[in-house]
């Protein structure tokens, strides 16, 4: 027989019951993650581009660029209906990045964790990242490879 806690959550799951993070002071209802959700915070988390080869200047310059990624999650989770996101979350994301601090920012995201049990979602979005830098890698062999293949075909024989 499963625990108090487990029932529980797999009650709140089923019936989509909302839970409250708050941001800069104002409280927001969260509900289960529904896939059009999922799909777009996924999408988000896959263009960020990481490089983990890059040197300091272009590692501060992918920050500079990825910053913005954690309010646009909180947003998305805020917003969570398709329309809801269409109409208003070019002004959230924006609110919540110029209003919230990086702490409120984590504290609601680490809610917003442990309430739905992100984990199995955040593991698949960090592999799907190792597949890209894998793909990149592999490609970049391969133009070697046929670099090297062409220049062996162009030099005449001695």
């Amino acid at each position: 027989m499963a625990s108090p806690q487990v029932q529980r959550k797999q009650y709140e799951i089923a019936n989509d019951v909302p839970f409250e993070i708050t941001l800069n002071g104002k409280k927001y209802k969260c509900r289960y993650l529904k896939e059009w959700t999922a799909a777009k915070i996924s999408y988000l988390i896959t263009q960020r581009n990481p490089n983990p080869e890059a040197d300091v200047s272009q590692m501060l310059k992918l920050m500079a660029q990825n910053n913005t990624i954690a309010s646009k999650c909180c947003a998305l989770m805020i917003l969570e209906k398709p329309w809801k996101i269409k109409l208003f979350y070019r002004f959230l994301w924006r609110k919540i990045y110029k209003t919230c601090t990086a702490r409120e920012i984590t504290e609601a995201l680490t809610v917003v964790y442990e309430a739905l049990d992100l984990s199995f979602f955040f593991q698949n979005m960090i592999l799907v990242d190792q597949m890209n830098i894998l793909k990149k890698k592999l490609t970049k062999m391969e133009l070697k490879q046929l670099s090297a293949e062409l220049q062996s075909e162009r030099s005449p024989l001695s």
